[in-house]
């Protein structure tokens, strides 16, 4: 069982930091942490390329829109020229209605040879300039219509000329920039799922390398050589019984749900406290010291310690310490001091006085260490402590030996 939980775990190693032609299990620390450099770089340089790519999609959809923003505005000028060339028609049509009827009021208008006709039908010379003027005056006056209208369809369609290869321009230039935008949206989308690879890869790498800095291991380590808890587990004798983990003091705070200023949390652990800082901190029952932890927000120095409790393994860890009395791989009794408790301080948030906070783990099958040193949440799937060590009074008991 133990060589298939190995196995796996090196499998699971090997496909989540995609290495080709290198044993997972073999890279040093080192290696690894170039590795989540080079990563890391990629990803930056994938996030500004991406944000160089965004702001040229932006200008495209920009132009766009200014492209049809234009296209709409032809299309209502052309309708606009459209309108007035119909309108000129109609004015015409009246116009030269008008005329002819004029023309025909005055006589003008019978045949081919009616201006000539009406000019020398006058009954005397006087008649005959008024009749001459006139029917100047009305030819003058439909040449100039004529001219007029003819210069203005003219000039309108000229306009509607241009206008409509302007469109076509513009039509053009609305399809590059449509085609340029999706070629753009595809450029994006790619940067950004590699982004995400990358950032993924990477944070599997961190997380493997600060479970293996954790545990003591150096710039040479290999990973396997990091999982010696797994290889020497079970050279940990089993044990019958439990201890407090200080020699005097008070349960402050119980595991499950309490209220902390007005709000309900429920405590993953049991805080033990004599309000003296410095204490000295133990176990709770013989082990090995399988990794050490620095949280200054929230924990400060912390001690994980892996047990062997009535045949069963359990993993313990111990919050808010001022400093550490251990290594890792150290082998250590009940009896042996792990750190000193440490007080709420500008940095250790998350502690409200002078206490060190318990926790227990159940390590059934190695299954604490195999998820942790595949870089997975050390803290997660706490358990009852009392589940070990019955004997811890309840809220605000009192015990005076260990």
């Amino acid at each position: 069982m133990r060589k298939y939980c190995y196995l796996v775990l090196t499998i699971v190693i090997c496909f989540a930091l995609s290495i080709q032609g290198v044993n997972a299990k073999e890279l040093t620390l080192n290696q690894l942490e170039a590795q989540a450099k080079a990563n890391r770089d990629a990803y930056n340089k994938a996030k500004e390329q991406k944000a160089l790519t965004e702001t040229e999609r932006a200008q495209a959809t920009k132009q766009k829109a200014e492209v049809e923003n234009e296209i709409k505005s032809i299309d209502a000028e052309l309708k606009t020229i459209e309108t007035d060339i119909t309108k000129l028609q109609e004015s015409m049509k009246v116009k030269d209605k008008e005329i002819k009827e004029l023309m025909k009021f005055v006589q003008v208008s019978n045949g081919d040879s009616a201006y000539l006709e009406y000019a020398f039908g006058a009954s005397s010379f006087t008649d005959f300039i008024y009749r001459v003027s006139v029917a100047e005056q009305l030819s003058s006056y439909n040449d100039k219509l004529i001219k007029e209208y003819n210069e203005n369809v003219k000039q309108l369609e000229q306009k509607q000329k241009e206008l409509a290869t302007k469109q076509n321009e513009l039509s053009k230039k609305q399809q590059e920039l449509t085609v340029l935008e999706a070629k753009l949206n595809k450029e994006i989308e790619t940067l950004q799922s590699g982004m995400i690879s990358k950032d993924q890869e990477y944070k599997t790498q961190i997380n493997l390398i600060n479970s293996m800095k954790k545990r003591g291991c150096s710039g040479n380590d290999t990973i396997s050589s990091c999982q010696r808890t797994i290889n020497n587990g079970g050279n940990i004798p089993s044990v019958n019984g439990t201890y407090m983990p200080i020699s005097s003091g008070y349960v402050t705070s119980d595991y499950g749900w309490r209220v902390i200023g007005g709000t309900s949390e429920f405590h993953t652990g049991i805080d033990f406290s004599r309000s003296i800082a410095g204490d000295s901190v133990y176990p709770i029952a013989d082990g090995e010291i399988i990794m050490l932890d620095n949280n200054p927000t929230c924990g400060n120095h912390i001690v994980y310690v892996k047990h062997n409790i009535n045949g069963h393994s359990y993993i313990t860890s111990y919050w808010h310490l001022s400093s550490w009395s251990v290594s890792v791989g150290q082998k250590v009794s009940y009896t042996t001091k792990i750190g000193s408790m440490a007080g709420r301080n500008s940095v250790d948030r998350c502690s409200g006085g002078i206490h060190v906070h318990l926790n227990l783990f159940d390590n059934k099958g190695n299954s604490w260490e195999n998820r942790v040193i595949a870089g997975g949440n050390p803290n997660s799937g706490r358990i009852n402590p009392r589940t070990v060590a019955p004997q811890i009074p309840g809220h605000n008991g009192y015990f005076s030996h260990r």
